[in-house]
């Protein structure tokens, strides 16, 4: 009877450990260090992935609308 409950709760270890390092290869594709650059809309002041962002004048800005606003604002 000890025996069966051994096995089983070796069974049981080892589901887990399988389960938590299938689940920490996946997530280790997501390096922090080589994330997307976000840049700060000067108008809004939102982030923007730097790939998405509208540039005019030097800045980045999250949209053509915040651009001409901001530098509406400017002059």
């Amino acid at each position: 009877m000890i025996l069966k409950f051994l096995i089983l709760g070796l069974l049981v270890y080892l589901f887990i450990v399988l389960l938590y390092s299938s689940l920490k290869r996946k997530g280790s594709n997501t390096d922090p260090s080589q994330g997307e650059s976000m840049v700060l809309d000067p108008h809004c002041k939102s982030y923007v992935p730097k790939n998405e962002a509208y540039r005019s004048g030097g800045h980045y800005f999250c949209s053509e609308e915040c651009a001409r606003a901001y530098a509406a604002q400017q002059v």
